[in-house]
Formats: structure tokens, sequence, C-alpha cells
């Protein structure tokens, strides 16, 4: 990012020329394209303090020059940048875009492309004249550039609050997550293209809050994991610091409940980050009660002054939308009362079965059931299960699999419609699973769920969990008495003041 570094780049590439017998005014052509095209890779693609090194390599054929940028960091859509106007050149009132406009014209071919998870690659060809390119023998040359800091730039600008319609909203969205949180959120945001198909498809509908320049500033969004499901989490949740105090959020929520309510959905959930109470608060002015507490489920990217390995818990919020019939339940007794609670804070009538038996190895109802999700960028693993006896012996292996292949979380889905619910949540609980809370409708078929979890030698902080919600602290309390290997030492001081 110092000019130092351009101008040492364009000598590096002049003195290869001179070597090669390259013609001076194609070399001196190329500089000012290397010059331009640093520039902009510098201003617009590459992370302010960011160690990281910005790549080039040169390379000689008989019939072109070719010079590939590749520099991590953020997603910029170049076509974005301001266009030069020629007919004002001469009055000195708009040079905007003139290096650009100087890269393109100098150059034969100008290529950008983003590279998902990883940054902006730039390539720049200037084609040889046969009486040159002959003479040359083919050659490959690699510099690496490292930038330095600079002055960040802001703008306000009016905010439009739409859904996701094209590429560029796409695009723009991922630029925005980028800036927040890297490449350490959810995958699906740093891919434009599956992106904007989810959102096309309707396994997403995701909305803005945009600037007339394009810059996206907000994103809430409802997700389905399966086009099939009756219900959609309210997620995927973040605005840029400059306005997060300037209601954009709220609008965002407004518009996307709104819309909610007109697509026929069951049920909508949410998971809070458990140091955001604001948004734990906002789930609860929707009508979304705490059901669940997930403790470090996720990595904590969205915590400020997270270290490295650092682990975030969040609270899993419902809401009902549908009124629904009673339902049959099979209440594991350990966990009778606080699952009652729950579902009377979440005004879903229930009625208990005690008909807890275990089906025998020969039971061929076909009822059983037992699949699993693995996410190893975020190190945690999703079981979702029912069934007799083979179903038991089938999660203590799979649990062993998964603690083997280091996955830190573990999240156990069972099936409270399902008479075998209590062995097979007393099996858990002799493997290490402790009380995460309840689903409804989560489990495949619509039914209801009792979560539990398992950690991987992790030790909680509590004074970094905050609960806003009465049924949240109620959940919390439950699982502090009943997973006390989980906490740190001063688990029962600061839980009081959680």
């Amino acid at each position: 990012r110092n000019p130092a570094s351009i101008a040492a780049s364009q000598d590096f590439f002049k003195s290869l020329c001179k070597n090669l017998e390259i013609p001076e005014n194609i070399s001196w052509h190329v500089e000012i394209a290397i010059e331009e095209s640093l520039t902009h890779l510098f201003e617009y693609e590459m992370d302010k303090d960011s160690p990281d090194l910005l790549h080039m390599v040169f390379d000689f054929a008989e019939d072109e020059i070719k010079i590939v940028f590749d520099a991590p960091g953020r997603p910029f859509d170049f076509d974005r940048i301001s266009t030069f106007d020629r007919d004002q050149l001469s009055s000195y009132s708009n040079v905007e875009g003139l290096g650009l406009f100087l890269l393109k014209h100098i150059m034969d071919i100008v290529q950008w492309k983003y590279l998902e998870k990883k940054g902006q690659q730039l390539v720049i060809i200037k084609k040889l004249p046969s009486s040159v390119g002959k003479e040359i023998k083919k050659a490959n040359y690699v510099l690496s550039i490292r930038k330095t800091a600079d002055s960040d730039q802001y703008f306000s600008d009016q905010i439009e609050y739409r859904l996701v319609r094209d590429y560029d909203d796409a695009f723009a969205l991922t630029s925005c997550a980028y800036d927040l949180y890297h490449y350490e959120y959810k995958d699906v945001i740093y891919y434009p293209n599956e992106l904007l198909s989810r959102n096309q498809n309707g396994l997403m509908r995701s909305w803005v809050a945009v600037a007339k320049n394009g810059t996206v500033y907000g994103h809430y969004a409802l997700i389905k994991n399966h086009l099939s499901d009756t219900f959609a989490e309210t997620g995927a949740a973040f605005v840029r610091p400059e306005l997060r105090k300037a209601g954009v959020f709220k609008e965002l929520a407004v518009r996307l409940h709104d819309d909610a309510v007109g697509l026929g959905l069951r049920g909508l959930f949410s998971l809070s980050v458990t140091n955001h109470i604001a948004t734990q608060k906002i789930s609860e002015n929707y009508g979304r009660y705490t059901v669940g507490i997930r403790v470090a489920s996720s990595p904590a990217v969205f915590v400020e002054g997270a270290k490295p390995g650092d682990r975030t818990t969040t609270t899993l919020n419902y809401h009902q939308i549908v009124e629904r019939p009673v339902r049959d339940l099979f209440l594991p007794p350990c966990y009778r009362e606080i699952i009652t609670s729950t579902y009377n804070r979440l005004k879903i009538d229930i009625n208990e079965k005690k008909d807890g038996r275990v089906r025998s190895k020969g039971d061929s109802s076909g009822r059983s059931f037992f699949d699993t999700y693995k996410d190893m960028a975020w190190h945690r693993a999703l079981i979702s299960a029912r069934g007799d006896e083979l179903i038991c012996q089938k999660l203590q292996a799979f649990t062993d699999v998964l603690l083997e292949t280091g996955i830190v979380c573990i999240t156990l889905s069972i099936d409270l419609e399902d008479p075998s619910a209590c062995a097979l949540a007393e099996t858990a609980r002799k493997i290490g699973y402790f009380y995460s809370g309840i689903f409804p409708e989560s489990f495949p078929g619509g039914h209801d769920a009792l979560q539990m979890q398992l950690l991987n030698n992790v030790k909680v902080d509590p004074g970094t969990i905050l609960i806003y919600q009465d049924s949240g602290k109620e959940i919390y309390q439950f699982i502090q008495n009943e997973a006390k290997q989980i906490f740190s030492p001063s688990a029962e001081a600061n839980g009081a003041m959680s």
C-alpha cells in the first residue's frame, strides 16, 4: 500500500523486460498498468493492517505478457468503480475512474475474478508483436508485496430496504459479511451464486439494507434447510458498525417478520448469541421465546475481542405461528418439569404419555431413525435419533467417532413423540450428554424434539453468558445444575449475575 512497493514492482518488471529485450514502449505501457492495478487492489480489496501478502506472477510467453495478481481480502465488484468521462477531461472537472480507463485501454485483456473465500484475482494481458515474441523464451517470475495501513473511508447515504434480487446484491452482501467477519461466517454468504440461487429457489429470503451506490449495510434472512420445512430460521443478521445505532436492524426485522406472515409457515425460530442482549430482546418482542440454550455451539466470530478458538453460547428462540392440536409426548422423567414449563411459556398444549418402553431389536414398525450432520468449519455436529436398543448402541458408536475427529460440540435431537424417547435420553445422559432444550416441530416429519448436548474438552466461562428472557434463565440454571463439569470454577458466582 506504499508507493515504494508500486515503484519496486515496476522496476522489477522493467528489469525483466530489459533482460528479455522487450521494447521500451511495451514495457512502459505495462508498467503503467501495474501501477493502476496495484492502486485499485490496495484501495478496494486488501484489508487495512493485514499481514497477508499480495502475490504477482509475471508470465512471459511468445505471444503475450500476462500478469496475475492474487490479493487476499474482501470481495469487490470492480464494475462499480466510477466510469471516466473523457468529454470532461479538458475542464479537469472529472478524473474519477481515469486509472481503470487507462488500464483497460493499455492492456489487451483485463479480467477481474472473485475467488470464493480467498479474495480477488486480477489478470492483465499484453499481446506481443510477432517480431518480438518469437525471440522470447517462456519465463515466469513471482513477486510478493506486503501492504501498509490506510485510512478508512465512510460515507452515509439514503438506505433502501428490499429483498436480494440479483447477483450484484448477492456480491455486495458477500462483501459486507467479509468486512465484518472476514471468512469466518456461514459459508453460503461467501458464494454469491449459491446465495442468489437459494434466494431464487425459496431456501432463503434475504432482506438487505442497501445504499444508493450498492453497498450493503445490513442483512437479515428467513432460512430453510429443506423446501418442505414448515418452519424457518430468522438468522444471518448483521449490520455494519457505523449504522448499528441508526435503527437499521429494527427496520430489517419489521420487513422480515411482515414477510414471514404471508409465507404459510407454522413456526419461526432464531439463534441469538448470549453476549448480544439486543437480539434476544427483539426475539421476545416478536413472540419468540427461548426454548433452549446451545452452550459453546459456535466459534466466537461475533464477539469483539475474542481469541482464536473461543466459542460462544446461543439461545434458541421459537414462536408457534399456527395453532396446533394437542400432541402426545413422552417426557423423560428427569426433564419433565423443565420441558413442561417451556411448553407453558409457548402456550402450546401437550399430553404427556407414560409409556416409555424400549422396543425390542426385532421391532418391525419402521420408526427407527438415525441421521448425522457434520459442520467441520465450526467443529460441530447434529445427530437426530429415534428408536430402540440398536439406536442407543449406534448413538454411542457415532459419538465416539465424532469426538475422535475433533468435533467440539454435538447436539442430539430426540423425537419426543416416540415411545423410546425416555430410554434414548437416559442412554445419552450416561454417555455424557446434558439437557439443551426443546425444539418444536423440528424433528423429521414435523415432530417435536428434545435437544441435548455434549462438549469435547470445553470449559465454559459463565461470565460471558448473558441471558435476557426469563424462560432462558430457567433453562440456563437447569443446565448449570446438571452439567457442572462444563463450567469454569467460578460458575456459581458468575451464573447468578447472568
